[in-house]
């Protein structure tokens, strides 16, 4: 290759890579024909896949490009939809309160998403339809049997990031169950939670349901569970008109007989999301 071309393909490369930082990708462009004489109107989808998700806003954006030409498909207006992945939950948190708030939103920190439903108007369209849980995982051979013995042990016991899902149940758990003598110490991705356990770091691991499966496939115990609580979810901004959330709930309820489409999200299937849900959430947590 030459020492022009290379050069051209570095710029290509740093241009689209500045774009996709700056302000997402354009997702639904040149996808479903709008309507003659219907403005373009254009929406931001904003995506956060927590502390255990992808990183590469590459891969984010293409991942969730299917979905929102899906959407957009099934919108009146035919809207845009710009894919605005963002890795780092505080500053999702930041771009989903600023004024100017986007039409959709995607995340999996549901203690989070559940304060955006109750302190910031945002409207549930549709979860994962299973539940989520923490897991309290140990050692096989670990003489702790119950969270009772680990408090009374004052273990130490080792959650995912402060902000995250699977920290704010297992301190709602421990609370319920008076269980409150551990002692916490946090590590920021779930994947580490276990492996720390492995080698002795810890007494006790918080992780979420898929590591949770994958640690008893390989011999390790789960000690106990916390409740169950909403799950993954999609979000409507406080704006939207009532009719446009009910016609976008039925659209994704509808992909629940679109595998190709689902599986693109990791989701098997939506149901309708109510307000009440994250609330009880929250009343759960004592966030």
């Amino acid at each position: 290759m030459t020492r022009d071309k290379v050069g051209r393909r570095a710029l290509v490369v740093g241009g689209l890579a500045a774009a996709v930082a700056g302000s997402g990708v354009r997702a639904a462009e040149g996808g479903a024909a709008r309507k003659p004489g219907v403005p373009e109107r254009g929406w931001r989808f904003l995506i956060n896949e927590a502390f255990t998700g992808e990183s590469n806003l590459f891969v984010l954006t293409a991942r969730y490009r299917p979905l929102a030409e899906y959407v957009s498909s099934h919108v009146r207006e035919r809207p845009s939809i710009a894919i605005e992945p963002v890795v780092n939950v505080t500053r999702f948190l930041e771009i989903a309160r600023a004024e100017t708030k986007p039409e959709l939103v995607f995340g999996k920190s549901v203690n989070q998403l559940a304060k955006l439903v109750r302190d910031d108007g945002y409207q549930p369209i549709v979860r994962r339809a299973d539940p989520y849980k923490a897991a309290f995982i140990v050692a096989k051979d670990s003489p702790i049997r119950t969270l009772a013995d680990a408090s009374r042990l004052k273990a130490k016991v080792i959650m995912p990031d402060e902000m995250a899902a699977a920290t704010a149940v297992a301190r709602a758990e421990l609370r319920r169950l008076g269980a409150t003598e551990v002692q916490v110490v946090h590590t920021r991705y779930q994947e580490a939670v276990a492996q720390q356990i492995t080698h002795g770091f810890g007494a006790v691991g918080v992780v979420n349901p898929t590591i949770s499966r994958k640690w008893v496939q390989e011999g390790g115990r789960v000690l106990a569970e916390t409740q169950p609580v909403v799950n993954w979810s999609v979000l409507a901004s406080p704006r939207m008109p009532a009719p446009e959330v009910a016609q976008l709930r039925t659209a994704m309820l509808a992909m629940n007989g679109q595998a190709e489409l689902m599986a693109g999200v990791g989701v098997k299937e939506w149901a309708s999301a109510d307000r009440n849900d994250f609330l009880a959430l929250l009343d759960y947590t004592k966030e």
